[in-house]
């Protein structure tokens, strides 16, 4: 494979760790992410979310491999990159990083940082590290995909709800914002192939598939981002399983 995935990371200053991208796929992808970043326009505005240090709580694997390396970096390399070649203002990057990479801090941020900041024709990038899941929600089996924050421990017998923070809400979070200039990088995976390493990828993706509720807190803030804009939950489930997004989605 010529466009490796090292090589992609030296070009762009990041790495994309989805599996079973080709070496096409990251071509199209490192052309469309700068592309998307370089566009002129008066704002850019940046969320980077890193996380290395997991407390056991998130697996049912020990504290030394639930510890996940290079996101930090990552998030590091991105605001960089972000600023010296891309134009963005230092204050415009806002990174959260280990322990303050909470679901809360993270729904949070990005609605004060980016959906209430950005105007149309602004670019806007959201930019997530760490561990990605398989969910399957206790009251119907369904199987959904998440981003785990840095407090999203298993569920337990005297607390059985996830505090993952669900692609759904991402979803939603990105129709939430008034520009198309939109790009997200999901440095992460949601299926464990039983080891941490795939030929030379780190697989970032939480070895157990947990069943719980979603929380109500959760719950009503997806409503609320519904309402926000204007969209039923049957619609905002099916347009993130088919990519009707905005923007673009790495």
């Amino acid at each position: 494979m010529g466009l490796k995935r090292r090589a992609f990371l030296q070009q762009a200053g990041l790495t994309l760790l989805t599996l079973g991208s080709s070496e096409a796929g990251l071509s199209l992808g490192l052309n469309r992410y700068q592309q998307a970043l370089a566009q002129p326009t008066s704002r850019k505005l940046a969320l980077l979310v890193g996380i290395n240090q997991y407390p056991e709580q998130v697996s049912d694997r020990s504290t030394h491999g639930t510890a996940l390396n290079g996101c930090i970096t990552d998030v590091q390399l991105q605001r960089e990159l972000l600023i010296h070649r891309f134009g963005f203002q230092p204050s415009n990057v806002l990174t959260l990083t280990d322990q303050q990479a909470t679901r809360e801090a993270i729904e949070a941020a990005f609605l004060a940082h980016l959906t209430e900041q950005a105007r149309p024709g602004d670019v806007v990038l959201f930019h997530f590290s760490g561990f990605g899941s398989q969910v399957k929600l206790g009251e119907n089996g369904e199987l959904i995909q998440s981003l785990v924050p840095v407090d999203g421990v298993l569920p337990t017998e005297e607390n059985p709800f996830i505090n993952d923070l669900p692609e759904e809400t991402l979803g939603l979070l990105l129709r939430s914002l008034s520009t198309e200039q939109v790009t997200a990088v999901l440095d992460t995976s949601y299926a464990d192939p039983n080891r941490a390493i795939q030929g030379n990828l780190r697989i970032r993706s939480r070895p157990t598939t947990p069943t719980g509720w979603l929380a109500a807190s959760e719950l009503e803030f997806q409503e609320q981002l519904r309402d926000r804009v204007k969209i039923s939950q049957e619609q905002s489930q099916a347009q993130w399983r088919t990519g009707q997004l905005p923007g673009i989605v790495l």
